[in-house]
Order: C-alpha cells, then sequence, then structure tokens
C-alpha cells in the first residue's frame, strides 16, 4: 500500500507555473512605485516653470527662455573735438551777486494834530493845509483807554471801550483812499485805567495797592502778555484801517510820579528794557509786513549813564523805532547824539521835534 502515493492514495500537486507568476507580480509592483518616484520628483523638479492660464498649464523650460541681449561695447574714445562759438546774446547770463534790499527812504514831514471830530466832518485835510503840513495826527486810544473807533478785538467788547459808532475809522479810510495826505495814529499804550482796574497787568506799588501816576492814572505792564496782545491787535486794525504810520506813545514803563514806591515783580522786573524790546520788536515785524511805519513818543530826558526809568534806552529805539517823536521837554540835541552813535541815520526826517522850523516837525 506504500509506494509512491500518499498515505491515503494521493500525491501532492504543484502548479505548472506558481513560482513565476509570483515574481512578474513584484516586478509590476516595484515598476509602479518607480514610476510614482519619478513622478513625484519630475513635478517637484518643474513646479517653479509652471504657469497656469486661462487656456490651460504652461511649462516654461528653462533651456527654451530667451538669452538677454548682449551689452554694447563701450564706444571707442577717440580725440576730442573743441567747437568754440559765442552764444547767442539773449541766452549770456550774467552771474552777479544778489541784490539787496533798499532801506526804507524818508522824508521829512510836517504834520498838524487833528481831532476825531474834524475827521468825522471833513476838515481835517483843510486843518492841516492851513498850517502847512502834509500829514495829520489824530488819537485812536486816549489816556482813558478809549477807542475812537469800533475794534473787532473780542476785549474791546469786554472792556466796553469801543466807540458808540465807527464814522470816524470810515473818515480815515476815506482820506486814505481820496488824498495824498499823510495818516498817522496816534496811541496810548500802557497807560490804560480801563486794563489796570481790570487787574490785566496792573502796575502795583511795594504795599500792593494799584498805582497810580501824577495824574491819578492807572498803568498795565508791557510784560503782561494779554495786555501786548491787545494793543498789537488794535495796532494792526489802525494800520488795515488806512494809517501810514502808528506812533505808540507811553510805549515804555512810567516816567513820571511816584514810581520809587513801584513794586518789582513779574509785570515790573528788575531789566525794563527786556519786556519794552519784546513789544517793540513783534509789533515792528507786524507793521512791516503791512508797509506801515511804527513810531514812539517820549519827553524822558536820555543821557549816557542815565537811569531809563521807561525802559526806551536809546539803543531800544534805534533798534526798532522808524521814528521817534519826542516833546518840548526833551533835548533833541541829546537825542541826535545818542541815537546817532547807535547807528541811525537821516535824522532829519526820523526824529520828529515839536514846532521845528527844519526837518520833521508837529504841532
Amino acid at each position: 500500500m506504500g509506494g509512491r502515493n500518499g498515505h491515503y492514495g494521493y500525491h501532492e500537486y504543484r502548479g505548472r507555473g506558481g513560482g513565476r507568476g509570483r515574481t512578474v507580480l513584484l516586478f509590476i509592483i516595484a515598476l509602479l512605485v518607480v514610476l510614482l518616484l519619478a513622478g513625484v520628483l519630475f513635478m517637484v523638479f518643474i513646479g517653479p516653470y509652471l504657469e497656469y492660464s486661462p487656456t490651460g498649464l504652461k511649462i516654461n523650460w528653462p533651456w527654451a527662455q530667451e538669452e538677454p541681449p548682449a551689452p554694447s561695447p563701450p564706444p571707442i574714445a577717440s580725440d576730442l573735438l573743441e567747437v568754440v562759438s559765442d552764444p547767442p546774446p539773449d541766452l549770456i547770463v550774467e552771474s552777479t551777486e544778489p541784490t539787496p534790499s533798499p532801506k526804507p527812504e524818508y522824508t521829512p514831514i510836517g504834520v498838524v494834530t487833528v481831532t476825531a471830530a474834524q475827521l468825522r466832518n471833513g476838515t481835517a485835510a483843510q486843518t492841516a493845509a492851513a498850517a502847512g503840513g502834509g500829514a495829520v495826527v489824530v488819537e485812536m486810544k486816549d489816556i482813558k483807554g478809549r477807542l475812537a473807533w469800533q475794534s473787532q478785538v473780542e476785549l474791546a467788547a469786554t472792556l466796553g471801550t469801543n466807540a458808540a459808532d465807527n464814522l470816524t475809522a470810515q473818515a480815515v479810510q476815506t482820506l486814505s483812499q481820496t488824498t495824498d495826505l499823510y495818516l498817522v495814529a496816534r496811541v496810548q499804550c500802557f497807560r490804560d485805567p480801563i486794563l489796570a482796574q481790570r487787574w490785566v497787568g496792573t502796575l502795583m506799588t511795594k504795599g500792593g495797592n494799584l498805582w497810580h501816576d501824577a495824574q491819578g492814572v492807572g498803568w498795565t505792564s508791557p510784560a503782561s502778555q494779554q495786555t501786548v496782545d491787545y494793543l498789537s491787535a488794535l495796532c494792526l486794525e489802525l494800520a488795515d484801517m488806512g494809517f501810514d504810520e502808528i506812533l505808540l506813545d507811553s510805549a515804555g514803563y512810567p516816567n513820571f510820579g511816584e514810581v520809587n514806591v513801584l513794586a518789582v515783580g513779574d509785570n515790573r522786573p528788575e531789566d525794563l528794557t527786556v519786556p519794552v524790546s519784546a513789544f517793540l520788536s513783534r509789533l515792528s515785524e507786524e507793521l512791516e509786513e503791512r508797509g506801515v511805519r511804527l513810531s514812539v513818543y517820549t519827553d524822558e530826558t536820555l543821557a549816557t549813564g542815565s537811569a531809563v526809568l521807561s525802559g526806551l534806552t536809546a539803543q531800544v529805539l534805534a533798534q526798532y523805532a522808524d521814528r521817534v517823536w519826542l516833546s518840548s521837554q526833551a533835548s533833541a540835541q541829546q537825542y541826535t547824539a545818542l541815537l546817532t552813535a547807535e547807528g541811525w541815520e537821516n535824522l532829519s526826517t526820523r526824529l520828529v521835534v515839536k514846532n521845528a522850523d527844519v526837518g520833521s516837525w508837529y504841532q
């Protein structure tokens, strides 16, 4: 029962191609893996060169890019040919130094004092002509702090200093537009009892009381910013009104009365010239922009080495004033010498003396 058959009469069968078929299957799988890896590497390589457009996918192969044109060879140097010709006359540009601005010219003025009433009734021009003058001066802000016109400055309305009407301002505008009359506005600056009583830069005594001058008038301070702003705004209104010159009276600290009892402090510092200079410097620049002259009236006696109670030294006047008007108490000879020493020129036209026979005068 033994022999070549199995235990139960069956023998083991091995297919004819079993091992060979398995080898082929493994080969196919390996080939697919290789193709897959090759595809991945290919996509990574060509990724930067792919371009998606409305017409489809486009591959910009690097070897297909156009080469940039070769740079042009540098020009061959050759001998320079000098060409000499005369430029047309209209193309010749001369090199010149900048021309400095000319200094303002001053001519002697004869000024006649008129009132606001004479301006309003139309007799100001005739009054000046009858006295032989070509200019008039009118007080537009008096020692009581009152104005001869209706100012648009807010503080003027608050203080109640405006005129009842604006007829004086209208008369000034008419004269400015219809005549050659030289118009001067006189302005009381820091001698202002209204500002002093409202505690705007008020000058005080050492005992803490409001200070008054010999005529019982209170003063405000050139060091008060509110006061300076107020005066500056008023003067600019007068310039726009048609005045050719603004004459400042009481343009510094008081120099008469019991000035020895005045307190030293913020409103009246040790060096009085500092706030006075600052005020005049500001106003002179503002008026210069409008073509209007700035003048200062003084009755203080100046001498080298003497005390200047107002702060209006010869140096300050020479630096900021276009003209200086002297009272009958002031010495024209002294002011001539002092202002000349400070570099002032044309004194005969810039120093205005009361009732003078020559040069600039007023009456």
